[in-house]
């Protein structure tokens, strides 16, 4: 479990000294030393390696993302090198500061720690070492070298979307990738897309997890809370149907890299999970606040991360992806009627809250963003999950065209 390292931008804010670089220059020389750490304000930088004229694209860094940790701290020679690819805003500290940072905040601490160590153990940390990039903002960076995609096509993240009964049409949306030859190299996935999301990168197939979706009800992934406490159901029932068709996977032995946002529920926080049991975190994501009791998880209690991040897009990039294809399930139009009951009106009251994220998925993290439009389905009734996959396929088919052309463009 990743924690979010909320604090760093607050106190780069306290000690950097905010500097601009114009599109095109370079920020830190691969082989060169560099005596400053640095946080992304606004602006992208591109981050390539490369001898001899050859370019080979390794990230982009958005506004919330951090570099040149490790070469601060050792004083040995960047391991790449960062440009600004448009006007760029970025916060600076020296060694000295970037020590402060360390001593303020334990789990930045601790994690740029690990991710030396790591580093140490494949060979150093000088030019030949792999590039560390972390996400300020979300906690779920990847400490793997991010390399330029496979036949020089861009990383693909699918971002995989809240939405109750609605996210059953993720599996649509992954069926026409799949018929369509699009690759994902990463997953994240809030609430029920977290449940999708775990089943692809554990290799599930589409025919099963569409076999699943059509044989779930609410008796059969929830039980009553009597008396009812913090919630008036818990979803330990859905735990056990993950934990019994992903075998009992830690994240660890997934096919591909796999992240589920959950929310704190005492702070308030985002809570990025990829370690320890899948089902456990699929557990924690889908905690329905009043729906579901919240899930405990070594020291914290926590609740469906639709309250913090409905439409995670922005984990995909903390993981590395080059391009993110996000999908919404919601539309937030409700022509279904009323809700039922009090359960149903929960679930609807919390969507209508959570709307503007979907917005900000779209405009901030998202190249591309597939969204399922039913109005006139019920979002919380299992026997529409068929008519939600095929929705799911539909719409992704439709977007067909700009995916591939999104991955075209990437090769330019």
């Amino acid at each position: 479990m990743r924690i979010s390292f909320r604090n760093l931008n607050f106190r780069m804010k306290e000690i950097g000294i905010p500097v601009r670089y114009p599109a095109g220059e370079k920020i830190i020389l691969r082989g060169h030393k560099n005596r400053f750490f640095f946080l992304v304000a606004d602006g992208l930088v591109e981050v390539y390696s490369g001898d001899g004229g050859r370019k080979i694209h390794l990230a982009r860094l958005f506004p919330g993302d951090y570099f040149g940790e490790m070469s601060c701290l050792t004083g040995e020679a960047s391991s790449a090198t960062y440009a600004a690819l448009d006007d760029v805003d970025l916060l600076r500290t020296d060694r000295e500061g970037l020590l402060k940072l360390l001593a303020d905040l334990p789990e930045f601490n601790r994690h740029i720690l690990e991710t030396f160590c790591s580093m140490v153990k494949k060979g150093g940390t000088g030019p030949e070492a792999a590039v560390p990039l972390f996400s300020a903002g979300d906690g779920a960076g990847d400490s793997r070298p991010r390399d330029a995609g496979s036949a020089g096509r861009p990383r693909i993240g699918l971002a995989l979307g809240a939405g109750v009964v609605r996210g059953m049409a993720h599996i649509g949306v992954i069926r026409s990738l799949q018929k369509n030859g699009i690759p994902v190299d990463m997953v994240a996935g809030t609430s029920a897309g977290a449940m999708v999301g775990a089943c692809l990168a554990a290799g599930l197939t589409v025919d099963r997890m569409e076999e699943i979706a059509k044989g779930l009800r609410w008796s059969r992934i929830a039980a009553p809370v009597l008396p009812p406490g913090k919630a008036f159901l818990n979803n330990e029932k859905l735990g056990l149907l993950v934990e019994r068709e992903l075998g009992g996977k830690t994240f660890s032995e997934l096919k591909i890299p796999f992240a589920v946002v959950a929310a704190d529920a005492c702070t308030g926080e985002e809570v990025v999970i990829r370690e320890g049991k899948v089902s456990d975190a699929v557990r924690a994501s889908t905690a329905i606040p009043a729906v579901f009791d919240p899930v405990k998880l070594g020291d914290r209690t926590l609740i469906d991360g639709a309250v913090v991040n409905m439409v995670p897009a922005s984990v995909c990039r903390s993981m590395g992806a080059d391009l993110v294809i996000a999908v919404s399930v919601n539309d937030f139009s409700f022509r279904s009627g009323p809700p039922r009951n009090i359960i149903m009106a929960i679930l609807r009251y919390t969507d209508m809250m959570l709307k503007r994220q979907v917005a900000q998925a779209k405009n901030q993290w998202a190249d591309i963003v597939v969204s399922v439009e039913r109005p006139d389905l019920s979002g919380y009734s299992f026997r529409e999950a068929r008519q939600f996959i095929r929705e799911g396929e539909r719409a992704a088919d439709s977007a067909m065209p700009r995916i591939k052309a999104l991955i075209s463009a990437w090769r330019i």
